[in-house]
């Protein structure tokens, strides 16, 4: 895990070198945050599993054998993906009447219906397959699986950025104190701060007697060696944002040197 009041600090030293300082505001940060985030988690599902750090980087998102129940729904068997689901791993798996494992082809709509005009390619029990696609009554995404005859279906996958269906993003949360304008970044805690007088919360909530907040921090599932990828991408959107050419060039040459 990567404390982001720690990758925050580490990004204001990193862009001091062009004499900013302090110009870059957790605010700033936590609208680029996001995008990054997303960004480093994409370009890791790009070189999937090409090597031993991409495995240990990705673990905290892979799902394994999660089981899906499948309800036969005219010639498929129809059931929901996860909420979090984002990307499959591999190939789904059945245990036919024998308990044996069978992995299922994921194939296109397309192929699906090329498949079963003929007779020889058609779906059974022992070459069992599957199609990505549909939603129902409550949006969720579908997997339909041939034949219709299964009834549980089980997948390996990457999950998204979520939480109990929730989307996860990061945040860094704060306050300020009144008089000398300085900062305080707020860990990731469930236990409410006491917000004394003299300083002010994120939103705008004065302190004073008997006032809490509750930090809305929250950290990045990535390991420590990640965190120049992290950087570099935050450089190069934040010259984006400012706007600075010089910072855009330091953020791609950091990332190149990471990938």
């Amino acid at each position: 895990m990567i404390y982001i009041a720690n990758l925050y600090n580490r990004f204001i030293n990193q862009i001091r070198t062009d004499m900013r300082g302090l110009s870059f505001s957790p605010d700033d940060f936590n609208l680029l945050i996001r995008t990054v985030n997303q960004e480093l988690y994409d370009d890791f599902l790009d070189e999937f599993e090409t090597d031993i750090s991409n495995t240990d980087s990705l673990a905290f998102f892979k799902i394994h054998s999660y089981n899906i129940p499948l309800t036969a729904s005219g010639s498929v068997a129809v059931g929901n993906l996860p909420s979090d689901y984002y990307r499959m791993i591999g190939k789904p798996m059945i245990l036919d009447s024998d308990d044996i494992e069978r992995r299922v082809d994921i194939i296109t709509d397309l192929e699906d219906a090329e498949r079963q005009e003929d007779y020889l390619t058609q779906a059974s029990a022992t070459h069992p397959t599957c199609t990505i696609g549909g939603i129902d009554g409550s949006s969720n995404v579908q997997i339909r699986v041939r034949p219709n005859t299964i009834a549980t279906i089980y997948l390996d996958y990457m999950r998204a950025f979520r939480t109990g269906g929730i989307p996860y993003i990061p945040f860094l949360d704060y306050y300020t104190n009144d008089t000398t304008k300085v900062i305080t970044l707020l860990a990731e805690t469930a236990t409410p701060y006491n917000l004394t007088a003299g300083y002010t919360y994120r939103d705008g909530t004065p302190g004073g007697v008997a006032v809490t907040v509750t930090s809305l921090t929250r950290d990045l599932y990535w390991n420590e060696g990640d965190v120049p990828a992290l950087i570099g991408k935050l450089m190069k959107h934040a010259g984006f944002q400012i706007p600075d050419e010089m910072l855009v060039q330091g953020g791609v040459a950091e990332e190149i040197k990471n990938t």
